[in-house]
């Protein structure tokens, strides 16, 4: 017999909801903290490297493809700023096109592919085989994939071929595919096109304070209420300035490394202060116990266990930690 649930006892249910005791509500991506710029910015980041390998599990293009849109989906929800894939296996297939392992190819071709805004992909990524399953996938819909309507201070843009006429006579520039209505003028500098670029914008500072949440829709024309006759303007800034000075979270860099040592070796920063390394044999390490770092790197094994690409790459490593350290 099925015992009827009373009135109360589904209020009581709810009031004890994470919801209802104050914790953020992430379903839905407003709620999430790389949504929300920040006055003082953010220096740390965070770096996954990932085996090449991973792909290789996977039956077929179609199931590797989706493999690769739920990594960079989660990487993305979790706010990655680097991630690493470093060839695991000596005995992988070898590309001839690219100088790499078919899986690492295939794994970085796509994720860089999903981390592009979608209005840069025609320009930027040429036509390819391993792209072939793309149309499968989920948009990323990170902070850096903006739409036309949609009001940030910075935006990623390709620079347009030369022919443009300026907007004024002689003056230094070039213009951006910004994803707005109209390109927009990059001044002070003359950019090689076809070239990806982060841009901020020149009424960044209006666009900050309009709305309380990242994205916020703006007035008129491209959301920014211009006038028709109107140019926009802006400059080019290091990819990492969004993160370093609004807090912003703005996609991942990709890097390829040809072993595990080379992850360390080729650090793009001075050095990763914290790394950790996952196995299903390793300690549990709760949040609370992590100690504070400036970049912190997580890494995760192959097939055979993180153990099999660390037996692998020791005598390499501990080379290295002796020179550095």
């Amino acid at each position: 017999m099925v015992k009827k649930r009373k009135k109360g006892d589904d209020e009581a249910e709810e009031a004890e909801t994470p919801a209802a005791k104050g914790s953020v509500n992430t379903s839905k991506p407003s709620a999430l903290k790389m949504m929300r710029p920040r006055k003082s910015g953010r220096s740390e980041t965070l770096s996954v490297a990932l085996p090449a390998s991973i792909v290789e599990n996977a039956q077929g293009g179609e199931l590797k493809a989706l493999l690769v849109g739920q990594m960079a989906r989660a990487l993305t929800i979790y706010g990655v700023d680097e991630v690493v894939i470093f060839e695991d296996r000596s005995d992988a297939p070898s590309s001839d096109e690219d100088g790499i392992s078919n899986g690492m190819a295939f794994f970085a071709r796509n994720l860089q592919y999903l981390e592009t805004p979608q209005y840069l992909r025609k320009q930027l990524v040429p036509v390819h085989k391993d792209l072939k399953w793309v149309g499968l996938l989920a948009p990323l819909d990170a902070p850096h994939h903006l739409r036309k309507h949609e009001h940030l201070p910075y935006r990623e843009g390709v620079v347009l071929q030369k022919g443009w006429p300026a907007p004024t006579e002689d003056e230094k520039g070039c213009w951006v595919n910004c994803g707005l209505p109209e390109p927009v003028w990059l001044r002070g500098k003359e950019i090689a096109s076809d070239v990806r670029v982060t841009v901020r914008l020149e009424d960044a500072e209006a666009a900050s304070t309009t709305s309380g949440s990242l994205r916020g829709r703006g007035r008129g024309r491209g959301g920014r209420g211009r006038g028709s006759g109107e140019v926009q303007r802006g400059v080019a800034v290091e990819p990492s300035e969004p993160r370093t000075k609004s807090g912003l979270y703005w996609g991942f860099q990709t890097r390829l490394a040809k072993s595990l040592k080379a992850v360390f070796e080729e650090c793009p920063f001075e050095r990763y202060d914290l790394t950790i390394g996952t196995s299903e044999r390793g300690e549990i390490l709760g949040l609370g116990r992590l100690p504070k770092f400036q970049h912190l790197l997580v890494a995760f094994g192959g097939l055979g266990g993180f153990e099999e690409d660390w037996a692998f790459h020791k005598r390499g490593l501990e080379l290295l930690i002796r020179t550095t350290g």
